[in-house]
């Protein structure tokens, strides 16, 4: 399983804001979830297989 810390910067996969980087802001253990903050005003959660690590995507851009 993928694991995020606070502070991650993430490309969102899935969901509610797909195509857009945000901010890992907490971590909700009971659902395994993760609060990703886009900008100022906006914030969801995410399961770990709807984010990649914004550096990770970066990479795997570069190669395809």
């Amino acid at each position: 399983m993928k694991t995020f810390q606070i502070g991650d910067t993430v490309y969102i996969e899935e969901g509610v804001m797909k195509y857009n980087v945000g901010t890992v802001v907490y971590f909700l253990e009971k659902e395994q979830k993760y609060l990703v903050r886009i900008g100022s005003d906006q914030q969801f959660y995410y399961l770990p297989e709807q984010i990649t690590l914004w550096a990770d995507h970066l990479q795997g851009k570069e190669k395809g």
